[in-house]
């Protein structure tokens, strides 16, 4: 009797630590299991999701083209000034390297693959009305690449019938590598 009490109690000192150690094994699984389930029921919901870079937004207007296109945007320009019955007084263009960030090594940013860009424009019109303005700063946001406005100044004489507005925005655009085409 004494040596079956003596083979319980080593029993259970043997097996009672692995027995602690296998609930709190248990509930690590359990942790686990719930995070996985967890995860899982978020990866459904972003795969329901539609990514932005297939969006209509970006495949649709307001665009960031490939390269600058300085000649396809100044034309755009000319004829939306035209077109509003403005006329343009002063121009100035400034391009800027944003990503990667500017570095004071030439090297690092020409051997850098992706790569994006903003061209700072500054102009000032005049036209006949202050619908003609508007109707231009209208155009400017909504019928060329992706264009962010950053100053408005306003003037306007109406006896002289002159109303000039004077822009800042910023236009970016993208490498050849992040657009997969070829830059004319």
């Amino acid at each position: 009797m004494v040596s079956l009490v003596v083979l319980i109690g080593i029993w259970f000192a043997l097996n009672g630590s692995m027995l602690s150690t296998k609930q709190k094994l248990d509930k690590e699984v359990k942790a686990i299991t719930s995070t996985v389930s967890g995860l899982k029921i978020e990866n459904q919901q972003l795969s329901k999701q539609k990514k932005l870079v297939d969006s209509v937004v970006v495949k649709n207007k307001p665009y960031i083209p490939n390269g600058m296109q300085i000649g396809e945007f100044l034309a755009d320009l000319e004829r939306f000034v035209a077109e509003t019955n403005m006329v343009i007084n002063t121009t100035d263009y400034t391009p800027t390297m944003v990503y990667p960030a500017a570095a004071t090594n030439d090297a690092k940013v020409a051997s850098a693959q992706s790569s994006l860009f903003k061209l700072e424009s500054n102009f000032e019109v005049s036209g006949g009305s202050a619908e003609d303005c508007q109707k231009l700063i209208d155009r400017l946001e909504n019928e060329t690449r992706y264009v962010n406005v950053s100053k408005i100044g306003y003037a306007s004489s109406p006896k002289e019938s002159e109303y000039t507005v004077s822009l800042t925005f910023t236009t970016y655009y993208l490498s050849e590598y992040d657009t997969f085409k070829k830059i004319s």
